[in-house]
């Protein structure tokens, strides 16, 4: 059994549609008048039954113009449809465009709230540190007052209690007082030219 092989339709551009339509239209306007010039002279009432078979003629001339009026109806509808469909796809390329554009803005504010968060991140951390050095700072000063709050009753120069019993321990043998001035303190109590306390004594 033969089977049939179909030409293969090739898919028409619209412009190429337009292109054809438009054509249609000048085709079927010439054939619309045409047909009225055909159909005049069998309307007109002075023609009459001057022929025989005016009457089909009339009738197949008014259903083959109803049937061109209906034809430029349509391709008349396509043109609307095509211009209609070339507006619907320039606003759909617009909104492409607008839709790149706002990806492009999307992705740039991302990159910048990354940096911004980068920087808010170091910030946060510069404020720490300097708030763990500013702590260190006060502690420092608080250190440093307490020396300087303790360094004046040591530069009064009292000598402690016990300093003294060193240096003027109790002898009672050799002073009728009960104490005798020790020798590192002669200079302070014993002229110069005099003898000691004890070679006097001793004398």
């Amino acid at each position: 059994m033969a089977t049939m092989v179909l030409p293969r339709e090739e898919k028409l551009s619209q412009d190429e549609i337009v292109l054809g339509t438009k054509a249609v239209i000048q085709g079927l306007e010439t054939l619309r008048g045409e047909h009225r010039a055909l159909l005049a002279p069998l309307v007109a009432p002075e023609a009459g039954d001057a022929e025989p078979g005016s009457q089909e003629r009339c009738v197949l001339l008014r259903r083959s113009l109803e049937a061109i009026e209906l034809g430029l109806g349509e391709a008349q509808v396509i043109l609307a449809l095509s211009s209609h469909l070339g507006a619907v796809e320039s606003e759909k390329q617009k909104l492409r465009a607008q839709v790149r554009r706002l990806v492009q803005e999307n992705q740039w504010l991302r990159e910048e709230l990354a940096g911004t968060q980068q920087k808010l991140q170091r910030s946060e951390q510069a404020v720490a540190q300097l708030e763990e050095e500013k702590q260190h700072l006060l502690f420092m000063s608080q250190i440093r007052k307490l020396d300087e709050d303790t360094s004046p009753n040591e530069e009064k120069g009292d000598v402690p209690k016990d300093s003294l019993d060193d240096l003027l321990p109790c002898c009672p043998s050799l002073s009728p007082g009960g104490w005798a001035c020790p020798p590192q303190l002669y200079p302070l109590f014993i002229p110069s030219s005099g003898p000691p306390p004890s070679q006097v004594q001793g004398q």
